[in-house]
């Protein structure tokens, strides 16, 4: 009987306080006088509850060893870190499955796993619900939402302080555009590549603008002779032109 306890029967035990009478219960759950002796009657039949009816007095609404330990249950696991059927919830209520029947078909589990897992996200604060004349609506809180787009980490994978993060993105902005250290490691012929580099080198200004100089003059001549051979293919090809007509 215990396995057939779902979402509906734990909010209503829930909601039972030492002065509860099952008159006024309607008004604990969000329902009509007729819907919550339905509850209270299902509540009832599995053991959950009991009550006494007194005449004319209002019946008292007290739990009994099994609803007591039912709610007790519920409150450890509540406290619990979430788990992959708790994803599994949350995915199915982010997909639209608002009430129970749906949601229930969805993640295909018992009624009691089911309840116990919908107390725990609303405990948790990633759902919140709705219990209005016997039946109960549910949507993601904004803490749901996000853990849903977050996911949940791969089991062994090593997640990083977001801390650590800030400071690895800070450092790679900072290297950017540094120029890359040489290797501290010679190979076999860096040292005489070293060598040349040093000899070739510029040592003074002086030097530099002489480098300088070489490399103009050196422009310069290469522009004079590319000019100088172009002159010359003119002068040819207007000797060969004239000679073809004379």
């Amino acid at each position: 009987m215990l396995d057939t306890i779902n979402f509906v029967d734990l909010i209503a035990l829930s909601r039972i306080t030492p002065e509860a009478t099952v008159e006024r219960f309607g008004g604990l759950i969000n329902s009509s006088f007729f819907d919550a002796s339905n509850i209270l009657g299902t509540l009832k039949q599995k053991g959950l509850v009991d009550f006494i009816t007194s005449f004319p007095s209002q019946s008292s609404l007290t739990l009994t060893i099994d609803g007591k330990q039912l709610l007790e249950e519920a409150k450890q696991k509540s406290s619990l870190s979430l788990d992959t059927l708790d994803m599994a919830v949350l995915v199915s209520l982010s997909n639209g499955k608002r009430n129970l029947q749906d949601l229930a078909q969805g993640v295909n589990v018992t009624p009691k796993d089911l309840a116990m897992h919908l107390f725990k996200l609303s405990e948790q604060q990633f759902i919140s619900y709705e219990l209005r004349n016997g039946s109960v609506g549910m949507a993601l809180t904004e803490k749901g939402f996000l853990q849903v787009k977050t996911g949940m980490p791969m089991p062994g994978a090593q997640v990083q302080p977001p801390v650590q993060q800030v400071q690895q993105v800070q450092q790679a902005s900072q290297n950017v555009g540094q120029p890359v250290a040489p290797s501290t490691t010679p190979g076999p012929s860096q040292p005489v590549q070293q060598a040349k580099l040093q000899q070739q080198a510029p040592k003074t200004d002086e030097d530099l603008r002489q480098l300088e100089a070489k490399i103009v003059a050196a422009k310069r001549t290469k522009g004079i002779i590319v000019l100088l051979i172009i002159l010359v293919l003119a002068a040819i090809f207007g000797y060969l032109y004239l000679l073809h007509y004379i």
